[in-house]
């Protein structure tokens, strides 16, 4: 009678949603971390990778 239940309870649509959501979120979280060298930088490395220098001071206001 408990399996019954718990197939009740996991076909259930309200359940989908945040299921799927977590799912995505883990996905994206996922790919972020395996990227993350490479898209997550700083200023000064983007300009440095471009072959430009990057000027601490011209930030300062």
């Amino acid at each position: 009678m408990q399996l019954n239940n718990w197939k009740e309870t996991v076909s259930s649509p309200i359940w989908w949603l945040p299921v799927t959501l977590l799912l995505l979120f883990s996905l994206i979280e996922g790919l972020h971390l395996t990227e993350h060298s490479k898209n997550c930088k700083t200023k000064a490395a983007w300009m440095n990778e471009a072959g430009l220098e990057y000027d601490r001071e011209s930030e300062v206001r």
